[in-house]
């Protein structure tokens, strides 16, 4: 069983799905830093809030690395599409996320969201 699953992780590692984790990783610190910057010059920072919100990335950031040894005991390929929904559909919330805190700040995104709708039909494309 052991050794099946390590196979499963070597296979996961071909599909792309932590490099997704890692972009994932990625956006949680510009969330992070950027709530911070908003909270700094809304003068709402504390550290209780600060130290809430690093418990919940690493909560959130665990919970989906939870479900990796549960992808393995479903069948065929399903638990890999379930990995992809979940991570995708997070990385989604934590992009809007960063959106929101930089709305915050004062700044457009209408260039943000029209480069992301390219990125996006480009991607269709293919």
């Amino acid at each position: 069983m052991y050794q099946e699953f390590w196979h499963f992780l070597l296979y996961l590692q071909g599909t792309g799905i932590f490099n997704v984790v890692a972009v994932l990783a990625i956006a949680m610190i510009f969330d992070f830093f950027s709530g911070m910057v908003v909270a700094k010059i809304k003068g709402a920072i504390s550290s209780r809030i600060g130290i809430n919100g690093i418990i919940r990335k690493l909560a959130s950031m665990l919970l989906l690395l939870f479900f990796v040894p549960v992808a393995f005991i479903l069948p065929a390929k399903t638990g890999v599409a379930m990995l992809w929904v979940f991570y995708l559909g997070y990385l989604c919330l934590e992009i809007e996320s960063i959106f929101e805190n930089y709305r915050k700040l004062g700044f457009d995104m209408t260039i943000f969201t029209k480069f992301l709708a390219e990125i996006v039909a480009l991607w269709k494309r293919k």
